[in-house]
């Protein structure tokens, strides 16, 4: 067998080079695993390479932050939801914080954090009702 019809080895290209530098030494596109991507293909600038999806819950916790706005329970509900997924996306679900799912979140925390006061309020003007009532009866 000559030399140029001896079996190459299969472990020729998963061999390292000697040199840590040697990568370093050559320019991006002759090092290998870089592949060329065609002209027209590649990204444009600010653009993202893949689809953004919205988190499956986005649409649920929008409409409850706006019918949060007169029932106060579906704000607490939905500020609840959009915590759940939003825990979810910093956990690294492949979903994107913005939208839908932000703006439901920030309507369902504030028309929530607004029920909150309102009760309070109530319950302050309440008491003073109260008291007034008891001093007047005297």
């Amino acid at each position: 067998m000559s030399e140029s019809q001896q079996p190459q080895d299969p472990n020729a290209y998963a061999q390292q080079p000697q040199d840590p530098n040697a990568y370093a030494q050559q320019p991006y596109a002759q090092q290998p695993g870089y592949v060329q991507q065609p002209y027209g293909q590649q990204p444009g600038y600010g653009q993202q390479p893949y689809a953004v999806q919205e988190h499956p819950q986005s649409q649920t916790v929008f409409i409850l932050g706006i019918v949060g706005i007169f029932v106060s329970i579906c704000a607490w509900i939905g500020w609840y939801l959009g915590g759940k997924a939003k825990k979810e996306i910093a956990a690294g679900a492949p979903y994107v914080w913005g939208g839908n799912l932000k703006t439901g979140y920030l309507l369902s925390k504030i028309f929530g954090i607004l029920a909150i006061v309102g009760i309070a309020i109530y319950i302050v003007v309440m008491i003073f009702v109260a008291v007034v009532a008891g001093v007047s009866s005297y």
